[in-house]
């Protein structure tokens, strides 16, 4: 099976970019396995209410904001389970509308095992996952001419069904059409389980000072949860459309809060900044749309059609929150990733507050410095950093500030450092929290009026 798609992956593996923001492109020329029975595997599911404390945070460790009504349970439910129990090995088949049909989870664990290049492995197992979702689309297509069928194919999917708690329509028109519907909106998703586990060791050295700022500006700090919906905290993450790092800002919006970027460093992949700008975007979300679902929501979609659509429920009696607009949205508007968003963040936040339980073994891989605060500089001249810091200040530095990639590059005044470690009075303005709390990073260069550099 895998032999029928060589071709293809040689072919395509020049045009696999970071779309999705864990995959990046690597062009390395991999000679394929041949093909097994194996290689992917079909296994039962029914659906698990067994997160239900998570969910339902039975130890109150997420904020009362952001609780998960029952119009959002089945859906959090899921993206819990798709964040928590799969890795990227496995690939579930399930109903996009009604999240707690899952038809198959497919395992490519011993695809994985091969040591396939992860863009040969990304393209194989979505073919493949293509391959088996086809499968599905053609039974539901046969049911829908054959309603009432009692082959195998058909009681296996009846079922499927009716352990996903759908009711299956007794009138033929009706019967036929129920299948028909189910054909379009059938799809796949992919386990992230690894992804977070990786996200969440990345994001240690920074916790402390995203939820000590977020705090005292007065923002949940649930809001962590958006990288990681986003990017898995990865700083390296682009997107084909040009989004980049962590908080996955794209060019547009980086610059209302970021300095401009240049051939040299772009500040949206550094961790500490890109989390000042997203405060400030979310302190606009909230105040213009007046609860945190809309607010979250409003970070993918944008402010613009979710207040245009609060202002056409506006004359209802009932409180306008994301559900309803959902329910009245259209899907040109406002389609599955929009309607998903705030689905996948709770279903984050509950990951991020039971790390503890859910992946006990990765608090072992700790650093030393993960309590430290982060601090942010601004050159007061021209630096060459391999020249101006001590070999620990560099390492510190390079760690930290993940837009400068190269050390012995002179940086001009008025360039942002992020380090835990102090960085020298002569050549760097430390600024004060105080001024990251009010001040963009765009505008933190107006600090160096009357600074100037020591040739010391």
């Amino acid at each position: 099976m895998i032999v029928k798609y060589a071709l293809l992956v040689l072919a395509t593996l020049w045009l696999v970019t970071a779309s999705d923001p864990h995959f990046g492109t690597e062009l390395t020329w991999t000679r394929l396995p041949k093909a097994k029975m194996d290689d992917v595997r079909e296994l039962p599911w029914m659906f698990q209410d067994s997160f239900r404390k998570y969910i339902l945070d039975e130890d109150d460790l997420v904020a009362d904001t952001f609780e998960v009504s029952p119009y959002f349970y089945p859906s959090v439910n899921f993206w819990f389970m798709i964040y928590t129990q799969f890795e990227s090995s496995y690939v579930v088949i399930h109903d996009k509308e009604n999240m707690n049909l899952i038809y198959k989870v497919l395992d490519f664990s011993s695809l994985h095992s091969k040591g396939l290049s992860k863009n040969v492995l990304y393209v194989l197992q979505n073919k493949l996952s293509q391959e088996k979702l086809d499968e599905f689309r053609e039974d539901l297509k046969y049911l829908s001419h054959n309603p009432f069928s009692l082959e195998p194919r058909a009681k296996s999917l009846y079922r499927i069904l009716q352990n996903s708690g759908l009711t299956i329509p007794i009138k033929k028109s009706q019967r036929s059409a129920f299948f028909n519907k189910l054909r379009t909106t059938i799809r796949t998703q992919t386990g992230q389980k690894d992804f977070i586990r990786s996200g969440i060791v990345r994001s240690l050295p920074y916790k402390t000072f995203i939820h000590k700022y977020f705090s005292t500006k007065k923002l949940p700090s649930e809001l962590l949860a958006i990288p990681f919906l986003e990017s898995s905290f990865n700083p390296k993450a682009e997107s084909k459309v040009g989004a980049l790092g962590p908080w996955q800002f794209m060019p547009l919006i980086g610059s209302y809060y970021l300095p401009k970027k240049n051939q040299q460093f772009d500040y949206r992949s550094n961790v500490g900044l890109s989390s000042v700008a997203a405060s400030f975007l979310m302190a606009e979300n909230i105040f213009l749309m007046k609860s945190w679902d809309l607010a979250v929501t409003a970070y993918n979609s944008g402010t613009k059609h979710l207040l245009k659509t609060r202002r056409e429920l506006a004359s209802s009696k009932d409180k306008i929150n994301l559900e309803k607009i959902i329910k009245h949205s259209d899907s040109e508007h406002f389609g599955f990733a929009s309607k998903n968003f705030y689905s996948e963040f709770l279903a984050l936040t509950r990951t991020l507050a039971y790390e503890e339980d859910l992946f006990e073994e990765i608090h072992k891989e700790d650093r030393k410095d993960v309590e430290d605060m982060l601090r942010f500089f601004v050159a007061k001249c021209s630096v060459r950093p391999d020249k101006v810091l001590s070999r620990e200040q560099l390492d510190d530095v390079l760690f930290h500030s993940h837009h400068i990639r190269d050390s012995k590059y002179n940086y001009s005044r008025g360039t942002i450092f992020t380090s835990k470690s102090r960085l020298p009075a002569a050549k760097f303005l430390e600024i004060k929290f105080d001024q990251i709390l009010n001040t963009k990073p765009k505008d933190w260069g107006n600090f160096l009026k009357n600074q100037s550099c020591s040739t010391k």
